[in-house]
């Protein structure tokens, strides 16, 4: 950068050697000042009495959230569509990356629950999945997870998932960053690694300069969720690290294997984790199901888990309300589909956009029909304007990652029942004569 504001202006370029000197003489202070936002200088200047230290690997595990300093594009069009969340959780004792979710949501307990998920259970099915083989041996229930005092952290949703599986939670003093300092100086760390790829919006608008990041842009969700991977995996964990004096792989090796290792567990339900941390809402179970989101949800086994007209606990998951979830008496988590399996999934900020549309209209009741019409037309609206506009984009892959993420193993039809068809009865209709 140097070299290429002298050719500009017509002057010989200064050797390393001055350059590193100049930057030696700056206050490290008014630099982080300069160069971060204010949360991220602090816990790089300010004074913090004592360590916030912990001693075996998974005693405390901090987790947190940032806005991603790089722009991605849509799968189709390549157009840019904006800044992703990343929500990232650190073990303290090793220092290793637990686990991660990236998403074009906002932070919510949502995201906690799906990085809580990918960071407690074994990886090598999810690495598999994306194409990856790399090494990330990391995984178990921690004893407590340390969070700041964040609406989605302290969310009922958060609280009732980590009581039921005897995770404690920590959670640190209002306006004190630095009790954080983990996970702070680990999010520093990766967000200095993706300024160098294309598209990057620098720390803030003076880091960024006159660095064009939309029509630089060049990485899709996916391809920025591999990448974050692979630098957690192959470089950050596989560097020596400061605060430890070894690779937080090595330290993790250790803590995990040998004589003196303290025992690592999983829930004893690994594929019904993740509901346990899930929004939840109380319903009353109708003689017609139960209604949620002006949806009717129904299955057989719903009167063998609730009394009719009593109050139940329902899960849901924000991404895919075609089904709900509530938990039956072998303490596994049952499914709940819509009552007309004709329908196909929607997000719930589908569900809300179409209500409020809906109410706009007049309807100040809108029926379960109104709703799923509605939510139709919105989605063809954005798929004619995506090429047009980056919010249409950004809602386009809103819903593709949600569609990928959860609606895989969705039961529903693509269409209606064809009622010309003959009947063909199941395995469970055929009675012995």
């Amino acid at each position: 950068m140097v070299g290429l504001r002298c050719a500009a202006l017509g002057l010989r370029p200064p050797s390393r050697k001055p350059i590193l000197a100049r930057l030696k003489e700056l206050d490290p202070g008014q630099a982080a000042k300069a160069r971060l936002q204010p949360g991220e200088a602090a816990t790089q200047t300010a004074f913090v009495p004592g360590n916030y230290q912990v001693q075996h690997a998974l005693e405390v595990v901090q987790i947190d959230h940032t806005p991603v300093d790089a722009i991605v594009v849509d799968e189709a069009s390549r157009l840019p569509i904006g800044r992703p969340w990343l929500t990232l959780a650190v073990d303290v004792a090793t220092r290793v990356v637990v686990g991660f979710y990236l998403s074009m949501e906002a932070p919510s307990s949502t995201s906690v629950a799906l990085c809580l998920s990918q960071a407690i259970l074994p990886k090598e099915s999810w690495l598999k999945s994306r194409g990856l083989a790399c090494t990330w041996p990391v995984w178990g229930l921690p004893a407590a997870v340390h969070t700041d005092n964040g609406a989605d952290f302290t969310a009922a949703a958060l609280h009732r998932g980590c009581d039921e599986h005897g995770i404690g939670l920590i959670l640190r003093p209002i306006a004190t960053p630095h009790y954080g300092g983990h996970i702070e100086r680990l999010i520093g760390t990766l967000m200095g690694r993706v300024h160098l790829l294309p598209g990057t919006t620098g720390s803030n608008t003076q880091d960024r300069g006159d660095y064009p990041s939309e029509s630089n842009a060049r990485l899709t969700m996916a391809e920025l969720e591999q990448w974050l991977t692979l630098e957690i995996c192959e470089q950050y964990h596989r560097r020596v690290h400061k605060g430890i004096r070894r690779s937080p792989l090595a330290a993790w090796q250790a803590a995990t294997s040998g004589p003196t290792a303290h025992a690592r567990s999983l829930p004893e339900q690994p594929d019904q984790f993740m509901i346990s941390f899930l929004p939840s809402m109380q319903r009353k179970l109708r003689r017609d199901g139960l209604h949620l989101f002006n949806i009717r949800y129904w299955d057989n086994v719903l009167p063998s888990i609730v009394q009719l007209g009593s109050p139940v606990l329902v899960r849901y998951d924000p991404r895919n309300l075609s089904r709900v979830f509530l938990c039956g008496p072998d303490r596994r988590y049952c499914p709940i589909p819509y009552a007309d399996l004709a329908l196909p999934p929607i997000t719930l900020w589908e569900q809300r956009a179409a209500l409020s549309a809906l109410r706009e209209q007049g309807h100040n009741a809108p029926t379960q029909d109104a709703i799923f019409k509605a939510v139709t037309a919105q989605r063809a609206l954005i798929e004619r304007a995506t090429a047009k506009t980056k919010a249409a984009r950004r809602h386009s892959q809103r819903r593709k990652d949600a569609q990928s993420a959860t609606m895989g193993t969705t039961a529903t039809p693509a269409g209606g029942v064809d009622y010309s068809q003959p009947v063909k009865p199941s395995d469970a209709e055929i009675w012995d004569h």
